[in-house]
């Protein structure tokens, strides 16, 4: 049966051997989902992903019965069974009598606000929330199977190839969701930790310390829900059932995957946590030396499996698209793990007043931080028709500096910024970023594409300004005092939704100072080699 009729069946109420209530569907790169009533259903696709394979009836029917034996695990009371949809008087029903012609795990609907996923989005996601499901993750590590055969699996030979696989998987979507560049640094450096890796892997197979594994630990799979006893609070569902070589592994691969979903959306401190508290009560320090390894690794899985997505026309149009956009992201979150801090995708933004400074730390951060340089003044010019030092200077907010001017310059600086980071680079937008909404809207792009984020307001005694406005001859800037004036008046503050990701920098201090101030910021969040050490 082929997924459009799938997908027909699911949507027709009449299937259901219940009132579906509600219908919804949801689509994977590997199954369809509809949520019908108290219920849900999963049906797989008749596809060949390489890492999987469910092209003939019998291998999806087994494969089902196998989520159900498995999911048990974490979720006993969710995974009621497999139901065959049956013809019967020429028409397709679910669970009722007849020629089976396809098979469905049926489950009990679990309610989506009760993801960590979800409680994330609405900032209700609290450490000690997470440090329960780092105890609970643990206590199941502690008590799966393990054994001889469980071991070969987290052997180096294949952990190194289950991490080649997601690069040669993924050269079809090359240029589409991850740059030509990102996928072979990427590569590279993660041949690199393996081989450094190498004698701890090789050492904790042989110690038996691999596990049959959940194998997609990420938020969207795992529920809490207090009004449970523990354990049966925290719920964990769809783990990998297709595959004994990518769920057999080393507890920390399975643990890294919550871990990079957290820091995918933005909370390496919760992801921090997480760590923590796991390595603790799995008693296990010896792991978190392969946590960026594994980290890493299932960062591409994610946009190795967002790329598929993509590819799949029986996903909708919307969902390909966010997709690909997560896709892009989970690349650059991979090859920031592995890369030095100095070299790891990141987006600064350098603004203030004018003469506070801005362009001039921005150079120097260029130059010592590994940054290219977006600005808003050589944008501006380009996009009029003007060289660099044509003069355009006009009162605050007229000509080439009137809001409409203003906005085609800064979203010209954002398509480039994105363009850059797409490619792996470290990018600086050299602006005023006066207005409030821009800072924001730059920032939620970095979120977007999966890279730190800073915003770096340069501030200096207005003496100081105005002194460097009355000596200034040949820049590119054509902002005086009048103008710094009326921005001044126009500045926006930092609001909640940008206020923790801005530091202030004093710049009317020597230039020296003000650069290795910006730079023990950038330490500080690991965006920027450490310091040389003193004689």
């Amino acid at each position: 049966m082929d997924v459009g009729r799938i997908v027909e069946i699911l949507r027709d109420p009449a299937s259901y051997p219940h009132p579906a209530d509600d219908l919804t569907l949801h689509q994977t790169h590997i199954s369809v989902v509809s949520l019908a009533g108290p219920w849900a259903y999963k049906v797989k696709k008749p596809v060949d992903r390489g890492f999987l394979d469910f092209t003939t009836l019998e291998e999806r029917r087994h494969y089902c019965e196998r989520e159900v034996e498995l999911n048990r695990r974490l979720a006993p009371d969710v995974y009621r069974g497999v139901v065959p949809l049956t013809l019967q008087n020429g028409q397709v029903r679910i669970d009722g009598s007849g020629e089976a012609v396809e098979y469905a795990v049926r489950m009990k609907r679990l309610p989506p606000e009760a993801t960590l996923l979800s409680r994330l989005e609405r900032g209700e996601l609290t450490g000690g929330q997470v440090e329960r499901v780092a105890r609970r993750i643990a206590d199941f590590h502690r008590e799966a199977e393990s054994g001889p055969r469980i071991s070969h699996f987290g052997r180096w030979d294949v952990v190194a190839h289950n991490a080649r696989e997601n690069f040669t998987q993924s050269l079809p979507h090359v240029e589409r969701t991850v740059s030509r560049d990102v996928l072979a640094r990427t590569a590279r450096l993660t041949e690199t930790e393996l081989a450094e890796r190498r004698g701890l892997i090789e050492e904790r197979a042989r110690a038996g310390v691999p596990r049959d594994t959940h194998g997609d630990l990420h938020l969207d799979h795992v529920y809490l829900l207090p009004d449970r006893e523990p354990p049966g609070d925290i719920v964990v569902v769809d783990c990998i059932e297709f595959s004994d070589r990518l769920r057999y592994a080393d507890p920390v691969a399975d643990v890294a995957f919550l871990y990079m979903d957290l820091a995918f959306r933005g909370r390496r401190s919760l992801a921090d946590r997480l760590a923590r508290v796991y390595f603790r009560d799995a008693d296990d320090p010896g792991g978190r030396e392969l946590l960026p390894l594994y980290v890493a690794y299932r960062a591409h899985v994610r946009g190795k499996v967002g790329g598929m997505t993509v590819d799949d026309p029986d996903v909708a149009g919307d969902e390909r698209r966010k997709a690909a956009r997560e896709a892009r992201a989970h690349w650059l979150l991979g090859l920031g793990q592995l890369a030095p801090p100095e070299r790891r995708p990141a987006l600064l933004l350098v603004g203030g007043l004018p003469a506070t400074g801005k362009s001039t730390l921005a150079r120097a951060l260029a130059r010592e931080a590994n940054f290219r340089i977006v600005a808003t003044d050589p944008t501006r010019k380009r996009l009029a028709g003007l060289s660099p030092e044509e003069d355009a200077a006009s009162a605050f907010g007229e000509g080439i500096y009137g809001e409409e001017w203003t906005e085609r310059t800064y979203a010209a600086c954002l398509e480039e910024a994105g363009r850059l980071i797409f490619q792996g680079f470290r990018v600086i937008v050299d602006a005023t970023f006066h207005d409030e909404s821009r800072r924001r809207r730059f920032l939620e792009a970095a979120d977007d594409w999966g890279v730190p984020a800073r915003f770096l307001r340069c501030r200096a005694d207005p003496r100081e300004v105005r002194r460097r406005l009355e000596q200034r001859e040949g820049d590119i800037s054509d902002a005086g005092l009048e103008v710094y004036r009326g921005m001044a008046d126009a500045w926006d503050e930092a609001g909640s939704e940008t206020a923790s990701r801005t530091v202030e920098i004093r710049t009317d201090v020597p230039a020296e100072e003000s650069t290795e101030e910006a730079l023990d910021l950038l330490r500080e969040v690991e965006l920027a080699a450490p310091a040389e050490p003193g004689p």
